[in-house]
């Protein structure tokens, strides 16, 4: 019986989708202090796995995938990973999930004590989608 195994191509936007996954999934990187990295995995609590970077133990990168979520964020982390251009015009503009128009509402002990502008946005109260998990997106400005 002969299988045929399909290679899925490398490429920046698969990077920076498996990141995206990585960040919505909420991975984290252990390091040992010889620099043995290990990357908690997105649907099983009791495992980890070892990675490099280049290498790692997961089940997608075991099948012959050179692109998972566990190498993303590592490769993210080490400043490797590969960029994706995108030219300004090409981006979406959202509601800033941050804030209200812009304005953030500071309180004191006793309630609301004034506004401040927006750290995320820079008081516009937009904000690139982006820049966005897309499992945290925001709607879409109207």
């Amino acid at each position: 019986m002969n299988q045929t195994i399909t290679r899925r191509a490398v490429t920046p936007e698969r990077w920076a989708r498996a990141l995206d996954r990585a960040l919505s999934n909420g991975l984290e990187i252990f390091t040992t202090p010889d620099g043995e990295r290990f990357v908690t995995s997105a649907s099983r609590l009791d495992v980890i796995y070892r990675c490099d970077g280049e290498h790692c133990t997961c089940q997608a990168a075991v099948a012959g995938d050179a692109v998972c979520q566990h190498r993303a964020v590592v490769r993210f982390t080490l400043g490797t990973l590969p960029v994706v251009v995108v030219h300004i015009d090409e981006l979406e503009a959202v509601r800033c999930p941050s804030c209200q128009h812009g304005r953030v509402e500071e309180h004191g002990v006793s309630g609301p004590i004034g506004c401040r502008p927006c750290d995320v946005c820079g008081g516009t109260g937009l904000a690139v989608a982006d820049m966005w998990p897309v499992s945290a997106r925001p709607e879409i400005a109207a």
